[in-house]
C-alpha cells in the first residue's frame, strides 16, 4: 500500500485561503500552501512528530533582477517554539519555488515563518509571515476544530483519508463521540461515515461521551472513498438533529468553517505541552470562555478554538 499526504492548504485546516505575501521591500515571499508527511528518519521518537511541507516562492521586488536569492528559514509555533528548516528536507521546484520541510511535533500549530535573507547584505534584513486561524465552527454546544490531513493511502483505486480533528463541550450535557457521527462530504455531495479502522501502532478513533466543559483530538479516518472523491466538508452530527460541519475544501480558495471565526487575543497566553494535550485543552477552554461570553452577549457571533 503507498502512503502518501495530501496537499492541504491548511496550514493545518487555516481559516483564510492561499496565497499569504510577505515581503521586506527587496525580496519577496509567497506562500502557496502546506501539506504533511510522516517523518520516518528511524528514530525512536518518530512517531510523536510529522514532517511540515511549505510551498513557497522566493523572488525580488525587483522582478528584473534575477540573481538567486539564498536565504535561511524558520517556523515558530503557537508555542513560541522554533523549528529550523531541515536542508535535507528542502526540494526544488524550479526558479524561485521551493518545498521547505520542519520536523515538528504532530501536536504543532504553525504561527510565523521567518525568511532571513541577510547572507547577502544587499538583500536587505529578516521578515516573517504569519499564518492564519485554524479552520473552525462553534455553537453554544459544541466547537469543532480541523487540523488537517495526516495521511493519504490509495489502493486499487480506492483511497483512505485520515483527518487530524478535534472536538470540545461546550454545553451542559455529555455529548456522543464516534466515528459514526462524523461524515464526510465530496464534491458531489457524496457522503462518507467515518470508520474505525486502524492498522498496527495507530489508535481507532475513540467512542466516548465527553463530558461538559471537555475536549478532545484524535485521528479520524474515512474509506474507502473513490479517487476522484475530493473532500469538502466535514459534518459532526451531535444529536438526532443538531449538527456542525466545517469547509475544508482544498480547491476552493477558502478554508473557513460555516460560520466565520473570529479571532480570540485571550487564547494567546494558552499553552500546550509538547508531549500530551493538557496544555491543548487549556486552550480550549481559554477560547470556550470567550465563546460563552460573546454568546451571552450577541447570539450570531462565533469564536475561534484551538485545542
Amino acid at each position: 500500500m503507498k502512503w502518501q499526504a495530501l496537499a492541504l492548504i491548511l496550514l493545518l485546516g487555516l481559516a483564510q485561503g492561499y496565497p499569504l505575501h510577505a515581503s521586506n521591500g527587496i525580496v519577496d515571499c509567497t506562500i502557496f500552501g502546506a501539506f504533511k508527511d510522516p517523518w520516518t528518519a528511524g528514530d525512536a521518537n518518530a512517531d510523536r512528530y510529522m514532517i511540515l511541507n511549505v510551498d513557497l516562492g522566493l523572488m525580488r521586488a525587483n522582478a528584473s533582477d534575477s540573481a538567486p536569492i539564498k536565504a535561511v528559514y524558520s517556523l515558530t509555533d503557537g508555542n513560541d517554539r522554533v523549528y529550523r528548516n531541515a536542508q535535507d528536507l528542502t526540494k526544488d521546484l524550479g526558479p524561485k519555488r521551493s518545498l521547505i520541510g520542519f520536523v515538528v511535533p504532530k501536536e504543532a500549530i504553525p504561527k510565523t515563518l521567518t525568511i532571513d535573507p541577510s547572507a547577502n547584505v544587499a538583500d536587505g534584513e529578516q521578515f516573517s509571515l504569519s499564518f492564519n486561524e485554524l479552520t473552525n465552527s462553534t455553537n453554544e454546544n459544541v466547537t469543532m476544530i480541523y487540523y488537517g490531513v495526516l495521511r493519504s493511502s490509495l489502493y486499487d483505486n480506492r483511497k483512505n483519508i485520515e483527518f487530524d480533528i478535534g472536538i470540545a463541550n461546550n454545553g451542559t450535557k455529555k455529548l456522543p463521540i464516534s466515528a459514526n457521527n462524523f461524515t464526510l462530504v465530496d464534491q458531489w455531495d457524496w457522503r462518507y461515515s467515518g470508520s474505525k479502522q486502524n492498522n498496527v501502532n495507530r489508535q481507532a478513533f475513540p467512542t466516548i461521551d465527553l463530558p461538559p466543559n471537555g475536549s478532545m483530538r484524535s485521528r479520524l479516518v474515512f474509506g474507502p472513498l473513490s479517487s476522484l472523491s475530493r473532500p469538502v466538508k466535514l459534518v459532526y452530527a451531535y444529536s438526532n438533529n443538531s449538527s456542525l460541519s466545517l469547509d475544508i475544501d482544498s480547491e476552493g480558495g477558502l478554508h473557513s468553517g460555516d460560520n466565520a471565526p473570529q479571532s480570540c487575543n485571550e487564547c494567546a497566553n494558552a499553552q500546550e505541552d509538547k508531549t500530551t494535550l493538557s496544555g491543548s485543552i487549556k486552550a480550549t477552554k481559554a477560547r470556550l470562555a470567550k465563546v460563552r461570553e460573546n454568546l451571552t452577549g450577541n447570539e450570531s457571533k462565533k469564536e475561534n478554538d484551538e485545542l
